[in-house]
């Protein structure tokens, strides 16, 4: 009889297990599929994260920190200005077209095995900045720098820094509906299993929805963090980190929506008696046999 009890626990839980893990996949397969690997939703959701202020102010730092290389004087007669001035035409359409190719290239690097090189391009930069150094240069002529000291590109992301994901992302587009099925099979054999005691079960199975939502809702916190640290030049981490923290945000979405589901489904759930019975007085007073028995009811004379 223990051996009985302790097979069946040990099968429904890994039955929970394993249905909870494909739900967590297959929402991660929707993410993938209506996220990443549709351009549209990428390129928007990535300009979005690049043309936010911190990460403007960050590549601009990286500019100008290149661009006055060993130069402390320049970095100090100049540096702050030259930052907010790069910082302001990262945003404007100066630079619109370098942000669509760092966009462009981003997709390809994520979704495709013939992986380059990311690169912000700042040749359309120049000429503004040429106008900082030039007044600069009138209040110190010892200033020994010049628009050419500052770089075409600015290197973002590494052909070979990331683990190559391609192969991930198409093969989550081929199973989420295989993980969506076993998600739901399983949560059902579980039920099944457990049909002596079908309300604990269906609570369970609702727990562990429950569960699973909290921990996709926790990933944006927790993710963009260790991802960003992996970019070895400190000044361009807050880039990498908003652009993981903006692609997490619709997963994010997605989990919480599931939340509220289940929660919804699980408070219906425990009251379905009462709502049952509501609908039994319902349906009898709106039945055709007691409307009749009302209509032919004898209604008491006057005196």
């Amino acid at each position: 009889m223990k051996t009985k009890v302790w097979v069946t626990r040990t099968v429904g839980a890994l039955l929970i297990i394993g249905a909870s893990v494909a739900l967590f996949l297959a929402q991660s397969s929707y993410w993938v599929n209506h996220t990443v690997f549709n351009q549209q939703n990428f390129s928007a959701v990535a300009t979005e994260a690049i043309v936010q202020p911190s990460s403007r102010d960050a590549i601009a730092t990286t500019v100008v920190n290149r661009a006055l290389e060993d130069r402390p004087v320049a970095q100090r007669v100049i540096g702050d200005r030259a930052e907010k001035l790069v910082s302001s035409l990262l945003g404007s359409d100066f630079s619109s077209q370098a942000v669509s190719r760092v966009v462009s290239a981003t997709y390809k690097y994520i979704t495709t095995p013939d992986r380059q090189d990311v690169v912000i391009e700042l040749q359309g930069i120049k000429a503004p900045v040429s106008q900082i150094i030039t007044l600069a240069q009138a209040e110190d002529s010892n200033l020994a720098v010049t628009v050419d000291s500052i770089p075409d590109e600015i290197k973002l992301v590494e052909s070979d820094e990331f683990p190559d994901l391609s192969g991930i992302v198409t093969t989550m587009l081929w199973v989420g509906p295989l993980l969506w099925l076993l998600s739901i099979g399983l949560f059902t054999l579980y039920i099944y299993l457990h049909r002596k005691n079908y309300a604990l079960a269906v609570y369970t199975v609702g727990v562990s929805i429950g569960v699973v939502a909290l921990l996709g809702i926790l990933t944006r916190p927790i993710v963009p963090p260790p991802v960003a640290s992996l970019i070895p030049q400190s000044d361009l981490r807050p880039v990498v980190q908003n652009i993981s923290d903006a692609f997490l945000a619709p997963f994010q979405m997605q989990m919480v929506w599931m939340l509220v589901a289940v929660i919804v489904a699980l408070a219906i759930f425990s009251l379905r008696k009462i709502i049952a019975r509501q609908f039994q007085k319902v349906a009898v007073m709106i039945s055709p046999k007691n409307s009749e028995e009302v209509k032919n009811k004898p209604t008491a004379k006057k005196k």
